[in-house]
């Protein structure tokens, strides 16, 4: 009767293991129920994986359980698995004097344990990684490399493709990455899919964003063979809208619209929704095709009034920023609410897939959003200053989309041609870039009448998108009679009659 029950504990064990590397965690937790009663040969990793599999949600439950179970830890290859799970998830919750006394204390039994040397040395690249530790040769991860385990290997390959990106690294971060990827599972040793998703969400970032062919192919293959489960959503729709955007990049509008939908039917929250609706519409307009522009942008809108922004943590709080920019040319009211609203949330995590916090690409983020807000709200003298820094540290990192975007905007708010010969330069990387044409048209401003006011600009631009004098008084919170009165001004400085005729003229000369 032991006998069987220690030849059930064991499958259980091995089912368990094998839910959790594909990220079915709640089947691992049901698996490992009571496995503090299991024979006394197989508890100790019985808990062990108990502890991370609930750590996977929430490091604080792992650690209390560890805490809870440690009398079931006799063994020195027990105690040192426990003291290895306890780093990593003080690790995690970022309490570092904690986490290295844990490892301190795995090292001192290391040698006695199968792999434990490279297993050591898995977690101490993991903790330069936490610590932003970029400096000097990464030796550790070549002893975490010759691990069995090709998880861990994944994970070392993974982890050293970040503390490149913190040294500015980014080819090799691509090809540490593309390396992760490319590790193959063994019978006893499936990949965790976690590693997979995180790793294939972070390579489609940063080759979209320095152009890098092979990256986004292998992103996108990755993207189509991860076995994807839910818990991984936020993995999976970053990927999606990055080769998304990197088909926009290319001329190829069709495809990224279909990469944005199918992003938004696992968008995990509806703040992300919000940001597939963005997508779309930025797409749309960039294509010509306004109407379904603003039907995207009114989805937008309408997703954006319920969602909790203050509950929200990193990249989805930048949906506010670009809907205030889309909203700018034609509702100055909602775009100064959007801008307002992330300005009062702060600029911090922007871009979470940046992971060294020394990273100047977040520094890059954050004042390229405000730089937007800031000449959203026509406080172009603070905006091109912010704008001007963005770009210098995109181009400097060879970021060449959010280069080319930078430089749009600062074309757009100076009218210097060389902004948009920058923008020429670092849009000529994608085959048939939408915004190499962007760059070659006039600035709209060159063609709208110096002597309009701020104000009659706004007007002039909502009149060129087709709104009524009913809709324009409620956005603008003027009277009929002062959008009257302002609209026949316009048409006088244009040198046209009629609205019909205001609106021919904009389009010929690309100011819709």
């Amino acid at each position: 009767m032991q006998n069987a029950e220690a030849r059930s504990s064991v499958g259980l064990l091995r089912d368990a293991r094998r839910a959790l590397r594909a990220g079915w965690y709640d089947e691992a937790l049901s698996l490992l129920e009571g496995c503090e009663d299991w024979p006394s040969d197989l508890v100790e990793r019985a808990a062990v994986l108990k502890a991370e599999t609930l750590g996977r949600r929430d490091p604080g439950a792992a650690l209390a359980y560890l805490t809870a179970v440690d009398d079931l830890f006799v063994s020195i290859d027990g105690c040192f698995a426990r003291e290895i799970e306890g780093g990593r998830f003080q690790a995690a919750t970022r309490d570092f004097e904690a986490a290295a006394a844990r490892y301190g204390a795995a090292r001192a039994l290391a040698a006695s344990v199968p792999h434990g040397v490279a297993t050591m040395a898995y977690h101490d690249l993991r903790m330069r990684w936490f610590r932003r530790e970029c400096e000097g040769s990464f030796g550790e991860a070549e002893l975490a490399l010759a691990h069995p385990d090709p998880s861990i290997v994944a994970g070392a390959f993974a982890y050293r493709g970040w503390l490149h990106a913190g040294r500015g690294e980014y080819r090799a971060q691509i090809a540490d990455f593309r390396s992760a990827l490319d590790c193959t599972a063994t019978d006893g040793e499936p990949i965790d899919v976690a590693t997979l998703a995180m790793t294939t969400h972070a390579l489609a970032r940063v080759a979209f964003e320095v152009a890098d062919d092979e990256g986004i192919e292998a992103a996108r293959s990755a993207l189509e063979t991860i076995p994807w489960t839910p818990v991984f959503d936020v993995e999976r729709f970053g990927t999606l809208r990055a080769l998304g955007w990197d088909a926009f990049m290319r001329g190829q509008p069709g495809s990224a619209q279909w990469a944005f939908k199918d992003a938004r039917t696992i968008a995990p929250s509806d703040a992300w929704r919000v940001m597939s609706h963005v997508d779309r519409a930025y797409v749309a307009r960039y294509a010509g095709n306004e109407a379904w522009a603003i039907e995207e942008l009114a989805h937008a809108d309408r997703l954006a009034r319920g969602v909790q922004w203050e509950s929200t943590f990193g990249e989805e709080r930048q949906a506010l920023v670009m809907l205030a920019v889309l909203c700018a040319p034609f509702d100055a009211v909602r775009a100064q609410r959007y801008a307002a609203r992330y300005a009062q949330l702060g600029v911090e995590n922007v871009n979470p897939a940046f992971a060294i916090a020394s990273d100047r690409r977040t520094v890059a983020a954050a004042r390229y959003a405000q730089g937007l807000i800031d000449m959203t709200l026509g406080r172009r003298d603070i905006a091109v200053p912010a704008l001007r820094e963005a770009y210098e540290i995109y181009s400097s990192a060879g970021h060449h989309y959010r280069a080319a975007l930078a430089a749009t905007a600062l074309a757009e708010s100076t009218g210097e041609e060389r902004w948009r010969a920058s923008c020429r330069a670092h849009a000529s990387r994608y085959p048939d870039c939408p915004l190499s044409a962007i760059a070659d048209a006039p600035a709209s401003d060159e063609a709208v009448p110096a002597e309009l006011t701020p104000f009659q600009r706004r007007l002039a631009r909502a009149l060129w998108k087709g709104a009524d004098d009913a809709e324009l008084s409620q956005r603008f919170s003027r009277s009929l009679y002062t959008i009257e009165r302002q609209t026949a001004a316009i048409l006088r400085a244009f040198g046209v009659q009629t609205r019909a005729e205001l609106l021919a003229l904009a389009r010929r000369e690309q100011l819709s």
